[in-house]
């Protein structure tokens, strides 16, 4: 369902990837977007190393914030201290909405904004414009059950699961992500026993972790239909001259971000 360590240029593979692709912004910055939520008529980016500074996404999250909506035609960004569990949080405002791994929003004009420098972050919409979530689907959030946390958080916002359209972005990926034996037991204790397919033996000995199908899995398991469900297929470990990564890099790894949004109803008309 979701293909293993994509090129990083897409554009051969359209149809696996929710036709993710890397663009150049009217401000000059390298972005990512899914064709699968530009249909959708949904504000939405990634933004790679070619700006915001990483750094400044990391450390200054609200500057950088208010930089991405500004691209996206947005007022201003809402965004968490991520913190690799399973809550979700409704908000209404810019600014840090609290401690949590999952962000929802109904309100118009305002971007949610997810950071990474591995981890997957889940950006989720409503084909009926009700609301807009992400979810920072790190291992132990993903253990937890964010994903799915967060597509019930939407349901009760006004969606209905089978109305959502998930994209999962740039993450380090199935061919790269070592993991030791706990977090295999920690997988198949908190999701099930169905958990133990979502690794394989990797080169050294240890299992990798397919972060992309275990939350692919997770929503359609909510509700969210197989054929709405995206992943970007682009490994950041694979191509850490793009986006941070923590593997690669270390604690002084920058951050890379994911948001989405919701315009007023007079631009999607």
């Amino acid at each position: 369902m979701i293909a293993r360590k994509q090129p990083l240029n897409p554009e051969s593979h359209l149809r696996s990837n929710g036709g993710f692709r890397l663009e150049e912004s009217a401000n000059g910055w390298r972005i990512g977007r899914f064709a699968a939520l530009e249909t959708l008529g949904v504000p939405h980016l990634v933004t790679t190393r070619q700006g915001p500074d990483v750094a400044r996404v990391r450390h200054e999250t609200s500057l950088a914030g208010r930089e991405i909506a500004q691209l996206l035609e947005l007022d201003d960004a809402a965004f968490l201290e991520q913190v690799h569990g399973g809550e979700v949080l409704v908000c209404d405002a810019a600014g840090c909405a609290g401690r949590a791994d999952g962000l929802v929003t109904t309100s118009r004009s305002l971007a949610l904004l997810g950071k990474s420098g591995d981890c997957p972050i889940v950006l989720i919409a409503d084909r009926r414009h009700q609301a807009v979530g992400f979810a920072h689907a790190s291992w132990r959030a993903t253990v937890a059950r964010i994903v799915p946390n967060v597509v019930r958080t939407m349901v009760e916002s006004g969606c209905a699961a089978g109305d959502l359209v998930a994209c999962i972005c740039p993450s380090a990926g199935p061919e790269c992500y070592e993991v030791g034996e706990e977090v295999r037991a920690a997988a198949i204790e908190g999701i099930g026993c169905h958990a133990a397919s979502f690794f394989h033996p990797g080169p050294g000995g240890k299992d990798h972790f397919d972060l992309w199908a275990a939350n692919a899995d997770a929503l359609i398991r909510t509700g969210v239909p197989s054929s709405s469900i995206h992943a970007a297929g682009v490994c950041t470990m694979c191509h850490n001259g793009v986006f941070p990564s923590h593997r690669r890099e270390g604690e002084s790894a920058g951050r890379f971000a994911a948001a989405i949004g919701l315009w007023p109803s007079r631009q999607r008309d």
